[in-house]
């Protein structure tokens, strides 16, 4: 397809179906799905950085990767570019049909994308050697997060990479609203973490499917977890912390709350 087809089926489903939100993905001969620079690919190279320095392999290429609610493929579409076997669950169709689009572009055979609930994750995808959660535990509520942690234990061969929001006792504003810091039991033990809201209150099941389309698919609150809790539970669970890090001092800065971190399994 040459460039003017390439922009042509680029803007007809963005008509269609919204335009790209979040992920600037190279589509090559000049043109990407946002235009805007490719502003988001420090993250990738971010994660890249942790995952070679981290996993057994020290490399991307031959890994089995899993990103859970991958929006519009940014991360798979690169790190399938690089040589690993790379899946993504999404649970919005406006979002798996345009990170499908540019895995088609691309003709990338090593991307896989899935239209699924980071819930309750299909047991035929098997396990992985990582597993990426970028942006997608603080949309959880409570105790489907400690669930969803118990899951992706089990189906993480190596590394574990969690990059969210979490509760501080210290911090008590963020990017959005938060409640004091509450407590949460199940199975007999009791978390700490802070509530927020993802929907208005009278939000239609239809109206949360697309609006906002960062926000839950269908909860209408959310339990950002005390980072200790998390570690805690996956260390429980076999997971080692090996690194806490955020992207560099103006993030920081800007989102104390949120840094990424680092779980690899014990051996």
């Amino acid at each position: 397809m040459d460039r003017i087809e390439l922009i042509s089926r680029r803007d007809a489903l963005a008509a269609a179906d919204g335009p790209w939100t979040a992920h600037d993905i190279d589509l090559g001969q000049g043109v990407s799905t946002l235009d805007k620079g490719l502003w988001q690919q420090w993250r990738v190279d971010f994660f890249r950085e942790l995952i070679e320095r981290h996993s057994e392999r020290h490399a991307i290429a031959g890994l089995r990767l899993l990103d859970l609610a991958c929006l519009e493929g940014l991360f798979k579409v690169e790190f399938a570019r690089l040589g690993a076997d790379a899946f993504g669950i999404e649970i919005r169709d406006v979002h798996v049909k345009k990170a499908k689009f540019a895995r088609d572009v691309l003709g990338l055979e090593n991307c896989v994308f899935v239209r699924g609930d980071v819930r309750s994750i299909d047991a035929a995808l098997g396990n992985f050697d990582v597993i990426l959660c970028a942006g997608i535990f603080y949309h959880l509520d409570f105790p489907d997060s400690i669930r969803f942690l118990r899951d992706i234990a089990k189906r993480a061969r190596d590394l574990i990479l969690i990059d969210s929001h979490f509760a501080y006792p210290q911090i008590e504003t963020s990017v959005l609203p938060l409640s004091g810091m509450r407590s949460f039991q199940f199975g007999g033990r009791v978390f700490m973490g802070r509530e927020w809201r993802e929907h208005e209150v009278g939000t239609s099941e239809a109206e949360k499917q697309n609006v906002p389309v960062w926000a839950s698919i269908d909860n209408p609150k959310s339990v950002w977890l005390e980072e200790r809790d998390v570690v805690a539970e996956l260390y429980d669970a076999g997971f080692h912390p090996v690194e806490r890090r955020f992207p560099n001092a103006a993030y920081q800065r800007n989102n104390p709350d949120r840094p990424t971190l680092v779980f690899k399994r014990a051996r």
